[in-house]
């Protein structure tokens, strides 16, 4: 089939003269025209229709030969242009007003807030000790139970006693005979010295009996210290606490042989109050920190793992050095710790105050958001409409976060139903959902 020939097509437009063509529209008698469309052939166009031979070329190659055809079709594509043209110029659909979006808002407020360095670490003992048997023996008896808070002289372990209390029975025994020879001695030298001087025995006899003496008494020194040494290893039978603290579990149950010194730890103890709050922070920090610490005390705000309180403490401690590995100084604190809830090897968040910032406005964290701009916030204005504002925000405060400029005390943030949300748009502040008693009582 031969193809219809655009360019002839757009020839005969342009003969057509728009200009005039355009005139001869407004003129147009379209009464008339609306009458030969009622009084149209339809039957015969649509007979003419069902005649046409669809499959032949040569009937489409006649069809559009025909010049009558060609400009029913030219009239056709202007009309059609000339109506879409018309319609969109003047048949615009009017937009319907857009429903206010229904958000949820919290005040910006003003109070003095802490300026601090947030940081994280463990809690440690003050005194963490080893118990360790002194003797060697069987543990005969242990006298608290696993996880017990102990206080200085309480007795934790037995070891049987049978053996160092009969070396002291022995050291006795040779004390005592230590004392009764040095008491023979010394008699025999008392009557010794008036027979020298009237030189009734030789004076090497005499000098003799005063060797025995000495002897005597350098033997009764020595088992008097035989004796104490005795009492002492039959006092390291009886094991106690050398702190308050806390004890872990035994680690060796009655019946077990123990040796002395180098034997296996008995039991561990660590003091639980006051405890250690050992920390870190950025060695970029560092001169913020020593000038605060140049003014005062600085405390510290702890806030442990899983536990809703927070715990004051106290900074006692900053180290020497920076860890060339990790670009970090290591701190300590001090925490009061009467209740004991906090316990050594805990995790914690904390803050260690610098300064208190006078005044600050705070804007709610979830009002916050960042853009190609920085950080921004929607502000719920007198007429109920969104006020984007855009603001430099400082440090974290709980649910909170300083504002340096772009909203005001008792302004109302826009915290759920940003999304969509544009500078402008209409709003409707919605109270945030109450959970229903059933469902708090499945929780």
């Amino acid at each position: 089939m031969k193809r219809i020939n655009i360019e002839n097509i757009s020839k005969k437009i342009r003969e057509l003269k728009p200009k005039l063509f355009l005139g001869r529209l407004l003129r147009y008698d379209y009464r008339a025209l609306a009458k030969k469309i009622k009084t149209y052939n339809y039957k015969g166009l649509i007979s003419d229709i069902k005649k046409f031979n669809y499959r032949s070329p040569d009937a489409y190659k006649k069809l559009f030969q025909d010049k009558v055809f060609q400009k029913r079709l030219i009239w056709c594509v202007i009309i059609v242009i000339l109506f879409s043209m018309v319609k969109g110029c003047v048949f615009k659909p009017k937009k319907a007003p857009l429903a206010p979006r229904p958000v949820q808002t919290q005040l910006v407020i003003q109070k003095d807030v802490p300026i601090y360095i947030e940081s994280f670490g463990t809690f440690s003992p003050i005194q963490d000790v080893d118990i360790q048997a002194q003797v060697t023996g069987k543990i005969e008896q242990v006298h608290f139970k696993n996880g017990d808070y102990v206080s200085i002289g309480d007795p934790l372990y037995t070891i049987d006693p049978s053996e160092y209390k009969a070396q002291v029975d022995k050291a006795q025994a040779s004390l005592a005979q230590s004392l009764a020879d040095l008491k023979l001695n010394m008699d025999i030298l008392e009557r010794n010295k008036r027979l020298v001087e009237r030189d009734l025995i030789s004076k090497q006899d005499f000098e003799s009996m005063q060797t025995d003496l000495i002897s005597s008494q350098a033997k009764v020194d020595l088992d008097r210290a035989q004796l104490e040494l005795a009492r002492i290893n039959l006092g390291y039978c009886y094991i106690v606490s050398p702190l308050d603290g806390v004890t872990s579990k035994s680690l060796h149950d009655p019946g077990n042989i123990v040796t002395a010194d180098s034997g296996p730890v008995l039991v561990n103890i660590k003091t639980i109050d006051p405890l250690n709050v050992d920390f870190t922070f950025s060695e970029k920090d560092l001169s913020r920190v020593r000038d605060a610490m140049a003014a005062e005390t600085l405390k510290v705000e702890i806030m442990p793992e899983g536990d809703k309180d927070t715990y004051d403490g106290k900074l006692i401690f900053i180290d020497n050095t920076v860890d060339d590995m990790t670009g970090t100084i290591f701190v300590r604190a001090s925490v009061d710790n009467a209740q004991r809830k906090l316990w050594a090897g805990q995790f914690f968040t904390i803050r260690l105050i610098l300064s208190t910032q006078k005044d600050a406005v705070l804007a709610p964290s979830a009002a916050v958001k960042i853009g190609q701009n920085g950080h921004y916030l929607f502000v719920l204005t007198d007429d109920n409409k969104a006020d984007l504002r855009n603001i430099a925000i400082g440090i974290k405060q709980g649910d909170y976060v300083i504002a340096e400029d772009g909203v005001k005390p008792g302004e109302k943030a826009v915290t759920s139903g940003m999304l969509g949300l544009y500078p402008g748009a209409p709003v409707v502040e919605i109270a945030p959902s109450i959970p229903s008693k059933k469902a708090s009582k499945k929780k």
